[in-house]
């Protein structure tokens, strides 16, 4: 799963922009966190878990996604969440590198919609 970083959104408006930043996420540099996954687990009723790697800004570190399938015919809509740790993924520089304003551990939350491809 590829993740344009420009897309990124808070629930503060405001800093949204910075995050885009070469203080945070820098995505001129670093466009895309791309989460790969090596297995996925059931854990009952429509709740997963993926276990894989998450390539974000140039450091590639394990990382579980807990998340939520949901299939109707050829649709399906996915949505789940992980705690990351930003430090270790190199993500805050020079005051923002510290965690006494801005925490080191980040909750993610995601979703999206896929269609399975037509047959030819």
């Amino acid at each position: 799963m590829d993740v344009a970083l420009a897309s990124v959104t808070t629930d503060e408006a405001q800093y949204g922009d910075s995050l885009k930043g070469s203080d945070f996420f820098d995505v001129g540099v670093h466009p895309q966190a791309v989460f790969t996954s090596s297995a996925i687990t059931h854990r009952g009723g429509n709740l997963y878990r993926a276990s894989g790697t998450l390539n974000l800004h140039g450091v590639t570190k394990p990382v579980i996604l807990n998340f939520a399938l949901a299939i109707t015919g050829d649709n399906a809509d996915v949505s789940g969440s992980t705690t990351l740790d930003r430090t270790a993924f190199g993500v805050g520089s020079g005051d923002w590198a510290k965690t006494d304003q801005i925490g080191g551990t980040v909750n993610v939350r995601f979703a999206f919609k896929a269609r399975r491809k037509p047959s030819q």
